[in-house]
């Protein structure tokens, strides 16, 4: 029982920059979700100018689960592990690498979690 207090799920959390491209939250939530692994979003406002890997780095130590995803207005998505040094992170693809790599980041992710090989 809670009593009042919501219970917070363990998951994979996303920082989203809010000038990012809209499809690449949808579709990294996606590839994490396929793997079997909630995701939480956190929008980083427009006055935040942290990129991809500072926003990723902090999403996975505010994560239960240890693996954040950093979504940059500068045009790319980054995942995090919390014991991996703030800028050395685990996958790093472009914006411009289309739908398809963003999803791959979100299962890259998922597969951290899971400690399935990541292919």
């Amino acid at each position: 029982m809670t009593h009042g207090r919501e219970v917070e799920r363990p998951s994979i959390v996303i920082q989203r920059h809010a000038d990012a491209v809209p499809g690449a939250l949808h579709e990294v939530c996606a590839g994490a979700e396929e793997e079997g692994v909630p995701t939480r979003v956190e929008l980083v406002g427009d006055g935040d100018d942290r990129d991809a890997v500072a926003l990723a780095h902090a999403a996975a130590l505010n994560s239960k689960l240890k693996v954040g995803v950093g979504i940059d207005a500068g045009g790319r998505i980054v995942v995090h592990h919390a014991t991996l040094p703030p800028r050395a992170p685990a996958h790093t693809t472009s914006l411009a690498a289309g739908p398809p790599d963003w999803r791959r980041a979100g299962q890259v992710a998922a597969r951290i979690v899971t400690g399935l090989p990541i292919a």
